[in-house]
């Protein structure tokens, strides 16, 4: 058995929708799942997923779910569970031969066969973030943005489930999620992100990925402007298929937009082909009914209660600061 699988809240399940089809139809013969770091909503007909299975995150029995819930935000949550969906998997799947996480924002455009092969010879696949050097300058991404929220990008993961060395690395993983898990940069946290840069190094048979189509996005298009469509399959320009194409924080409102966050592709010629994969992604996401999944709210994340709390420790703080300091905390907590 072959199974891929992702993990979202309700507000994205048009894009993991969009992630399932395709991989269904390159791969008919993998099974896909949406975790689900939320509970099934009556706003939503979960029908209309066809045959792609939701398991929600409460049927997997973390052991400290009741604690996380309390502690991280929507981003968090959802990061912090991901070693947890794995090792459930394994666990349940006792034939499973492959198992490749993909953020819900990622299409795939080919067959998985060439994964399949490298994780006949290893117990990890990673992919990072860039290939090549970058200069610098005053474009984004930079090389120390990726020192900073992790050499590897966590949108994918592939592993070899009946490894040890894999189970190892899934138990000392999910002991960080699960703990500190947290989006602090300046503490050297980004999630579950940042962990797997020691992949490497603490564990046997981890694979660094260099084929340029795996894992395409807007971090990296300045070194992956050109596809090219041949015979209906997208080349790369290092020769390598497109296999997968991450829309990270795509916003089907703005779709002029390829990303809120980098620039550097503005300083590259990009080809008709990275237009044309835009526009039918957000033809897809309006199929399936992103402008009603990303008004659902994640029932787990008080927002309220948060911005409660907020205001209450601003209060707080400022009632106790001395009057000469109250105008430069006013200035900070505002």
């Amino acid at each position: 058995m072959k199974l891929a699988f992702t993990i979202c809240s309700n507000n994205y399940l048009a894009q993991a929708k969009t992630l399932g089809d395709s991989l269904f139809e390159k791969n008919p013969n993998y099974k896909f799942i949406i975790g689900l770091c939320d509970e099934l909503s009556n706003e939503i007909d979960y029908s209309f997923f066809g045959n792609i299975e939701i398991l929600p995150v409460s049927q997997i029995n973390i052991y400290c779910f009741d604690e996380i819930i309390k502690k991280y935000d929507i981003i968090e949550l959802n990061t912090s569970i991901k070693p947890s969906f794995f090792k459930y998997f394994i666990n349940k799947y006792e034939d499973l031969e492959t198992i490749i996480y993909f953020d819900p924002d990622i299409q795939i455009f080919d067959n998985l066969l060439l994964l399949e092969e490298h994780l006949k010879e290893n117990d990890v696949l990673l992919t990072p973030h860039i290939l090549n050097p970058i200069g610098v300058d005053n474009l984004s991404p930079y090389e120390n943005l990726f020192l900073n929220f992790g050499i590897y990008n966590l949108g994918f993961l592939g592993l070899n489930p009946k490894s040890q060395n894999a189970l190892n690395l899934l138990d000392w993983w999910e002991d960080k999620t699960l703990k500190i898990g947290f989006n602090r940069v300046a503490q050297g946290l980004f999630v579950d992100q940042l962990w797997l840069n020691l992949a490497p190094i603490f564990f046997k048979k981890v694979k660094v990925l260099e084929e340029y189509g795996f894992n395409v996005a807007p971090w990296n298009l300045h070194e992956r402007n050109t596809i090219e469509l041949v015979d209906d399959k997208c080349i790369m320009v290092d020769g390598s298929r497109l296999v997968f194409y991450h829309f990270s924080s795509y916003n089907f409102t703005k779709p002029e937009l390829f990303s809120k966050s980098y620039n550097r592709y503005n300083s590259v010629i990009l080809s008709k082909e990275i237009y044309d994969l835009y526009t039918q992604y957000h033809n897809k996401l309006l199929q399936n009914k992103i402008a009603l999944f990303s008004e659902i709210k994640c029932i787990y994340i008080k927002v309220e209660e948060k911005v409660e709390a907020k205001s209450l420790f601003k209060v707080i703080l400022y009632n106790i600061t001395p009057p000469l300091f109250k105008k430069m905390v006013k200035k900070i907590l505002n």
